[in-house]
């Protein structure tokens, strides 16, 4: 056998290839099962100012990118004047500056948040029944009974916690003592051993607030808009898919979406870059502004020389996928791939649960045959035909060293050969490629990272559902005493048949620890807690609903009562202000309606005085006219003076005369033609000015008037012509 190998190198090497690729194989068929990932992740959706990051699992600190993933063990800080924004499931969290923030658990049904310090604020837009979202502080656990919006404040020292509630409603559990916070209350926790809580009502919305309603205000638009129409509410990121794009509806695939602005060249999966993100892989991370949503979740088709999403059923829960991508295998140093179309499978890098490949790839593209899923889970999809692969354009390839490094791939890509890595081996699977360093940070090393102090860094917080093991030495269980502890260690040893004195040892420690880790189910309340407070059954846990409703109404009936009450006195003091009011608007009105009173008597009374004196002017009148003396007038005032005569007879009808007012009547209009007639004989030239008609004539002699200037030749001349 020897000499026949020897003598055929190329067979003994061909076989022993053979061999080593049927070990692998067989290696990875009886792969063993992995535990499925949650079907949701966090999103970075947006930053302001530093911001630093440690992702789970690594020591270093690296500067945060938008539209990163969070999972359990990552955590944030914040600087100065800086502000960050985190989708997670239902729940929109955001973080002012000084925060330091982590998650200690993000799951299918949990969301479990860890603050240090700092301010953050949380809108819930929903919650399910089965769905739990937990926020620990230093000195107390919180967990959100109801949709609503809170902030949260934890001092520098940690022994402070502000709880503030806008809408919802969300239990404190601390060391000592269960309290239920409503909507519109303020409670402080002060202390580490011993709370003490202290109430009070909300105050005016400082810039932290406005900035988180704003931000409100937005999903609340977005909520509303077309893109909710088609694409699920579990979908992390739709948000901004109406802003950033269009929708059409096209007869193979639905309604599918269209970005609007984007390079020429331009594909799915092409301007990013590629991040280790633990337990899933290589995950992308777009650099566009909308790029969350469609590269994971969703498929993309290339219809009429334009790439469009199309979204998953809206019907099911969307399921987080790091990248729907095809690969097309590592060869000559480089590593291709491309989106992968409607209808086709999506295989993991990591062998998990047939349930959990079912449910990523039925929630993000039409429902695929089960038979298929498993046919392309068996053989890793290495015999299927993408559609997108030989789309012109649609392949996108890159040195492994940027692949693995987290590289920009838009300027690094390798261009001119998508002809040939379009005809290479496909599969379905990420290539197997240690990540890099700065793969798992997420970027290139840098040395003014901000990092936050090393006491918030470590500082441990109460936690009323324990976190995963990685995350575990960041929480403690509130404490116990030990009139707790003893409690059931006396009811053991009575139904063990034994009492404290019966010579059996017993151990102490252990059942004080065992004690600590049960629920709290067992824990008497404080004797010497406030009547006031909302205090807890004897027999209450986290998870008796029952108990905690009944509490819940009981501290609800409390407060409407006492709301109730300071209602009636608020409505008392407003029907008094009301009053008030009236009366000292009807005597200001008693003023006015005086005032203008003596105004109209005083006008009434300047009007009569008016209309005498102009009575007593129009009974003098005519004797005026008689005792003056006939004078020429020019034709213009003489053709007025006609046509008032002509009026005058009409006039004095409405006027009542006395016998003596009607004989001068008659004789002034005697004298009237024969004065007319003097007048119009008289030369024109020869005519004296005429004087005003309200100044009687003098019955001065012509001789003796003054003369005027210019007036002494006719005036001459008239004397001649009298003689």
């Amino acid at each position: 056998m020897m000499g026949t190998m020897a003598r055929n190198p190329f067979r003994a090497i061909a076989i022993l290839a053979a061999s080593l690729l049927w070990g692998l194989a067989y290696a990875q068929d009886n792969e063993a099962y992995a535990p499925d990932p949650p079907d949701r992740a966090a999103r970075l959706s947006y930053l302001s100012g530093d911001v630093s990051l440690q992702p789970a699992g690594e020591e270093e600190w690296a500067p945060a990118i938008v539209n990163r993933p969070l999972t359990t063990g990552d955590k944030l800080w914040t600087e100065q004047d800086a502000r960050a924004e985190i989708y997670v499931g239902p729940a929109a969290v955001r973080l002012d500056d000084n925060t330091g923030f982590s998650f200690l658990n993000v799951d299918d049904d949990t969301i479990q948040m860890r603050v240090t310090a700092g301010v953050i604020s949380v809108s819930v837009m929903r919650l399910d029944g089965g769905e739990h979202i937990e926020i620990d502080t230093p000195n107390v656990a919180l967990s959100l009974l109801r949709a609503g919006n809170y902030r949260i404040e934890v001092n520098d020292a940690g022994d402070s916690t502000v709880v503030k509630v806008s809408e919802g409603e969300v239990q404190a559990t601390g060391p000592s003592q269960d309290i239920v916070v409503y909507a519109q209350q303020v409670v402080t926790f002060n202390g580490i051993d011993e709370l003490v809580a202290q109430h009070s009502r909300l105050g005016a919305p400082d810039e932290f607030d406005s900035w988180s309603l704003e931000r409100d205000r937005y999903d609340e638009r977005a909520a509303s808009s077309r893109t909710a129409e088609y694409v699920s509410p579990e979908v992390t990121g739709y948000q901004d898919l109406d802003d950033n794009g269009t929708w059409s509806s096209e007869p193979e695939y639905g309604y599918v979406w269209t970005p609007r602005y984007v390079a020429v060249g331009w594909a799915p999966y092409r301007y990013g870059r590629w991040v280790w993100i633990s337990p899933w892989g290589y995950t992308w991370i777009d650099d566009a502004r909308w790029g969350y949503a469609p590269f994971h979740y969703g498929r993309w088709a290339h219809v009429r020389n334009r790439w469009c999403w199309v979204p998953g059923p809206r019907h099911h829960r969307a399921v987080y996928a790091p990248a729907l991508v095809g690969w097309g295998g590592s060869h000559g140093g480089h590593v291709s791939w491309f989106p992968l179309g409607p209808r086709e499978i999506y295989v993991p890098r990591r062998r998990f649960s047939n349930r959990y490949l079912e449910r990523v790839n039925n929630s993000n593209t039409v429902v695929v045959n089960r038979n298929h899923i498993t046919e392309a889970y068996g053989n890793r999809a290495r015999d299927i035909l993408y559609r997108n692969r030989s789309v012109p354009g649609g392949v996108t390839e890159a040195s492994r060293s940027t692949f693995a490094s987290a590289g920009r791939v838009g300027n690094l890509r390798v261009r001119d050969r998508e002809p040939t890595v379009a005809q290479g081996p496909v599969s379905a699977v990420a290539p197997q490629i240690a990540p890099l360093r700065e793969s798992r940070m997420g970027g290139t090393a840098r040395t003014n990272v901000r990092m936050p102090p090393r006491n918030v860094v470590d500082r441990q917080v109460v936690v009323r559902r324990d976190p995963p093991p990685s995350a575990a030495r960041y929480a403690r269980q509130p404490q116990v005493s030990r009139e707790a502890a003893r409690a059931p260690s006396e009811r053991t040893s009575r139904a063990q048949g034994r009492g404290p004195d019966s010579g059996t040892s017993i151990d102490r420690a252990a059942l004080i620890d065992r004690a600590a880790l049960r629920e709290r189910a067992d824990r008497p309340p404080r004797a010497d807690r406030p009547a006031g407070e909302s205090t807890p059954p004897t027999q209450s846990s986290v998870f008796d609903r029952r108990a905690l409703s009944d509490r819940v109404r009981e501290d609800r009936d409390r407060q409407v009562r006492e709301g109730q009450l300071q209602r009636d006195l608020d409505h008392q003091r407003r029907e008094l202000d009301q009053q008030r009011q009236r009366e000292a608007a009807s005597q200001r009105w008693q003023r006015q309606d005086s005032q203008v009173r003596e105004t109209r008597e005083q006008s009434q009374a300047s009007s009569r005085d008016e209309q005498r004196q102009m009575r007593e002017r129009g009974q003098r009148q005519p004797e005026v006219v008689r005792q003056t003396e006939p004078r020429a007038e020019p034709r213009e005032r003489q053709s007025r003076y006609e046509r008032s005569s002509e009026r005058a007879p009409v006039q004095r009808e409405h006027v009542e005369r006395s016998p003596v007012q009607r004989q001068q009547a008659e004789r002034h209009d005697v004298q009237r033609p024969q004065v007319e007639r003097q007048r119009s004989e008289q030369p024109r030239a020869e005519q004296p000015r005429s004087q005003p008609r309200s100044e009687p004539r003098s019955e001065q002699p012509r001789a003796e008037q003054p003369n005027r200037p210019g007036g002494q030749k006719s005036g001459d001349s008239r004397s001649r012509s009298n003689r």
